[in-house]
């Protein structure tokens, strides 16, 4: 599925009811939510866990291309959730829970459209959980760090994880897991990680010494 059709989907209440109401028809929420996607691809940075996207946009128009401001917040909720689905669907992270205001400035031209961006870190929801003896981790970034580290997002203490030893992430509705060169390897069921190895629910992840279940939190 296109990405068009992807964000028509997030968008169809929207697109069938209030956004008749919001728009007069020279700028569609489909055109925004392209928009929004394309400003994330186009402010990319490279962390240490992967491309990390901004978080945090705020979208201005012309007032007299936004004609009813009062669903502008239910606008900017379904386009953050486009943009959170796209996250997941293209490996990105997102430093905290991704927010999108749409609001009318007049210093915007008629069928112009501004996005200004930025990376605002919080707390993300765990969409998985790493289940061990010892301790349990919660996955809240799409993409996650672990190592032994202290700025890795899951950190173990024992001296066999390498600092940076795997990432856990999702890309295209699944979950993987990759080596990062660690000195004593990553394993899913007992088999070596070489490459990005598809995580599934209820997997025995090793990291060195460190072993846990892999729990899916929400599909």
């Amino acid at each position: 599925m296109d990405l068009a059709r992807q964000l028509e989907k997030r968008l169809e209440r929207l697109v069938d009811g209030a956004s008749r109401t919001i728009f007069r028809g020279r700028v569609h929420p489909v055109d925004l939510g392209t928009r929004l996607v394309r400003e994330a691809d186009l402010n990319m940075t490279e962390g240490p866990a992967g491309p990390v996207v901004p978080n945090e946009y705020r979208i201005t128009l012309n007032p007299e291309d936004l004609e009813a401001a009062g669903f502008a917040e239910q606008l900017g909720s379904e386009l953050a959730n486009a943009l959170y689905t796209t996250a997941i669907e293209r490996g990105w992270r997102l430093e905290g829970p991704p927010v999108v205001a749409v609001a009318p400035d007049t210093a915007v031209k008629s069928r112009d459209v501004k996005i200004d961006s930025r990376v605002v870190p919080g707390e993300l929801a765990a969409w998985g959980q790493l289940i061990g003896t010892r301790r349990h981790a919660d996955l809240g970034p799409n993409r996650v760090l672990v190592g032994r580290a202290t700025e890795c997002d899951i950190a173990l203490e024992e001296p066999e994880v390498s600092r940076h030893h795997a990432i856990i992430h999702r890309e295209q509705r699944r979950t993987w897991v990759s080596d990062l060169g660690s000195a004593n390897g990553t394993t899913v069921d007992g088999v070596a990680v070489t490459t990005a190895a598809p995580l599934r629910p209820g997997a025995r992840l090793t990291m060195g010494p460190a072993t846990f279940m892999f729990r899916l939190v929400e599909p």
